[in-house]
This record gives C-alpha cells, sequence and structure tokens, in this order.
C-alpha cells in the first residue's frame, strides 16, 4: 500500500468494545483518523498544535436507547437529555484522567457539536457523519435535515457522540477501564 492510500483511511485501532456506565450500555471504537477526515480540523478544535493533530484519536462512543432515536416525543427528549448526562459525566471523568498525566483529551457535546472544555472554533462537529466516516459499520439514516445513525444491531436506537484525544490507544483504554472499573 503506497503512502498516498495510507493517509486516505482513517485506522480501526480499537475495534467496537462494549460496558455499561451508569446503567448505560455503551459502545466505543478508537481511530487514527485520515488526512481526509482532519481537512478543516482546525476550524472544529483551532487550539490544536500541528503534533496534537499528528497523535489525535477519535472515539466514537454510542449508547443504547431504549426510544427510536428518529422519533420526536416527551419520551425521546428526555432519554436524549439523560444520555447527553451520562455521556458527559463519563467523558468528563475520562478527559480529568488524561489531562492528569498530561496529554490532551476532549469530548464533544452532541446537542451542539462544539467541546465541552476547549475553546471551539465555528465549525460544529458532526457526530453522525464523523462516526459514518470512520467506519462503514454504521449507516445514516436523513430525515429532512436531521441525520440519525444507525447501529448494525441496534438500529436508531442509539445517542452518538464522540471523544477526542492525543494519548496513545494503549493508555486510553487503561483510562477508560480506570473510568469503567474504578477501584
Amino acid at each position: 500500500m503506497t503512502d498516498t492510500k495510507k493517509t486516505k483511511l482513517s485506522v480501526c485501532l480499537t475495534p467496537p468494545s462494549v460496558f455499561t456506565y451508569d446503567n448505560s450500555l455503551f459502545e466505543y471504537s478508537v481511530y487514527k483518523p485520515s488526512v481526509r477526515f482532519l481537512r478543516d480540523f482546525d476550524t472544529i478544535l483551532p487550539t490544536l498544535t500541528e503534533k496534537q493533530m499528528s497523535d489525535l484519536l477519535v472515539v466514537p462512543v454510542v449508547q443504547r436507547c431504549t426510544h427510536d432515536m428518529v422519533g420526536i416525543s416527551t419520551e425521546v427528549n428526555h432519554e436524549r437529555d439523560i444520555k447527553l448526562e451520562v455521556f458527559v459525566d463519563w467523558g468528563k471523568r475520562v478527559v480529568d484522567r488524561i489531562k492528569s498525566i498530561g496529554m490532551w483529551a476532549d469530548i464533544m457535546d452532541p446537542a451542539s457539536g462544539y467541546p465541552i472544555f476547549s475553546e471551539a472554533g465555528p465549525t460544529p462537529y458532526p457526530d453522525v457523519q464523523g462516526t459514518h466516516m470512520l467506519s462503514t459499520r454504521y449507516d445514516v439514516h436523513n430525515i429532512g435535515c436531521c441525520h440519525i445513525l444507525l447501529h448494525p444491531q441496534w438500529n436508531s436506537h442509539v445517542y452518538p457522540s464522540t471523544l477526542f484525544t492525543t494519548a496513545p490507544n494503549d493508555i486510553l483504554i487503561k483510562v477508560i477501564n480506570e473510568v469503567i472499573h474504578p477501584q
């Protein structure tokens, strides 16, 4: 494979892994993003250095939902709010631990597309399209201007979100395991 080919494809470093956190079923995988994926990323996370961009890992995270996220109802909106809170709680713990060992990490607010802990650029990060671009295992269902991620088993019963870090994959996995299995 040529160097040009390598830069066009994101590489999966950790295949989909499932865990439970705060009574919510999560699935995550870890990717080394391609040059194409990172194109214009400085408009999403403008304070990342060139070195941080070269070390960046993308962690699509989905939570299984009871309700079909295609719907709009009081129950669906309530579940979205709960999934957002659970993701932010989990993500904050992962980000804080990674930062405590001297590396950078952040999570995206799935509701706005902007980073929660870093300075935001003018462009929001689209969790659904980003996850779809990284992995062919997901499809996307377009409903008007809304994009719904389709999980291979859970279909549209998912709440997608994303974590970004410069931590090496092995350290990231150790941190995630520390957070989900505290001593």
